[in-house]
């Protein structure tokens, strides 16, 4: 709880000094400062809304007798610290980010603001960003700010697929969305089973099997007390009234109960936390204690010592040490026997011990021909002709 108050904290310090940075200020008579947004401006008041709290804000008219000066921040000036970030996020998986600024915030400003002394700065960033959305539109993706091609990808769509569906599970569990994370995390296992991200994203998926469990255990402990109290209210109601309250819970049960058979419609384990139905709780309950045990198992396997192995027969083959790789390779699919890359590599160990193979026939036929030429028997070089002399 300390470690959440202290991140609500600084969310809230931020809110303010962003809201400062950018805000109107009205300074009165007996110095008071009141930093804002005017939001009406004339001759005889001041109407500016301001924050009374970090969170909440207020509207209140100074009157004009009231007011010593005013700073009004410019009105593109405001617009442009508006339109938000314009800095490339990290990850781009898909082209929402880019999508509002270059649609409607951007071009909206260029077409208001035509003195702003920031055109020139968005008209470029308007320029790099559709280029960054066209790439993305192509195909390419962007993961922990290095870009990939659609041809990186298409050439290894395995495990190019795995890092997408790592850092798109990475990405909701940000948002504090276990259960969309658990579900990404179910479609990786099952699609990319022996992909190189899977140490990471076991390790992920128990964070988020623990959070969720913590979210469950809450929702369990309210609805029983909310249940005690639709009892009690049962019990001290009118019996018309009681059944009504009954029918209600019925209702709230089976929309439960439908809401819980279109979430895992599509094959999925996890779903939503339903707060009032008992039955969907102890299910969920039932299903985080199964995987928590499943996962602790997973991650015993040595995947991290398996893609070592693979790796240096990698670089073995590639060095054309077939006894050393072949080695290597066994160890890789002992400790591992999931990896992706023991099928790749047994196929290039495959062609290079044919290669090799191959290479040594080729010399030892040589070896035999050029020993037989050694020893082969010499033919005797024919006398000359004797030349008789001409008769005078």
């Amino acid at each position: 709880m300390k470690h959440i108050n202290f991140f609500l904290l600084c969310l809230l310090i931020m809110a303010s000094v962003a809201v400062t940075l950018r805000a109107d200020v009205i300074t009165l008579k007996n110095g008071r400062e009141i930093k804002g947004e005017i939001l009406s401006d004339k001759p005889d008041a001041v109407l500016i809304e301001y924050y009374v709290t970090p969170t909440i804000k207020d509207q209140k008219f100074y009157s004009r007798d009231e007011i010593a000066h005013m700073v009004a921040i410019p009105a593109d000036e405001k617009a442009f610290q508006a339109i938000g970030n314009l800095a490339t996020p990290d990850t781009v998986l898909d082209t929402v980010f880019y999508d509002q600024l270059i649609d409607k915030k951007i071009p909206e400003f260029l077409g208001r603001y035509r003195y702003s002394k920031h055109l020139a700065e968005l008209r470029e960033d308007l320029h790099s960003l559709n280029e960054e959305r066209s790439r993305v539109r192509r195909g390419d993706r962007r993961i922990n700010g290095v870009w990939i091609s659609a041809a990186q990808i298409a050439a290894d769509p395995y495990q190019s697929g795995a890092k997408i569906k790592f850092t798109e599970m990475k990405e909701l569990a940000a948002t504090n969305d276990c259960v969309s994370s658990l579900q990404c995390f179910e479609l990786l296992e099952k699609e990319l089973p022996g992909s190189e991200v899977m140490p990471g994203a076991i390790a992920l998926a128990q964070i988020q099997i623990d959070r969720l469990q913590d979210k469950l255990a809450i929702a369990k402990t309210n609805f029983e007390i909310i249940d005690k109290r639709r009892q009690k209210a049962i019990s001290l109601a009118p019996a018309d009234q009681a059944r009504e309250i009954n029918d209600a819970l019925e209702k709230e049960k089976l929309a439960a109960t439908n809401s819980l058979a279109t979430a895992t419609a599509d094959g999925s384990k996890f779903f939503p936390i339903f707060q009032n139905s008992k039955e969907s709780m102890d299910a969920l309950q039932t299903v985080i204690t199964a995987e928590k045990t499943r996962l602790t198992a997973l991650q015993k396997i040595p995947m991290r010592e398996g893609m070592a192995a693979s790796s240096e027969c990698a670089r073995l083959v590639s060095e054309g040490k077939l006894k050393r790789a072949q080695d290597l390779l066994t160890q890789s699919q002992t400790l591992w026997p999931a990896n992706i890359e023991n099928t790749r590599l047994k196929l290039r160990l495959d062609d290079l011990a044919k290669s090799q193979a191959a290479s040594t026939s080729s010399a030892a036929a040589a070896a035999v021909a050029a020993q037989a030429a050694s020893v082969a028997p010499q033919k005797p070089t024919p006398s000359p002709t004797p030349i008789t002399p001409a008769k005078p």
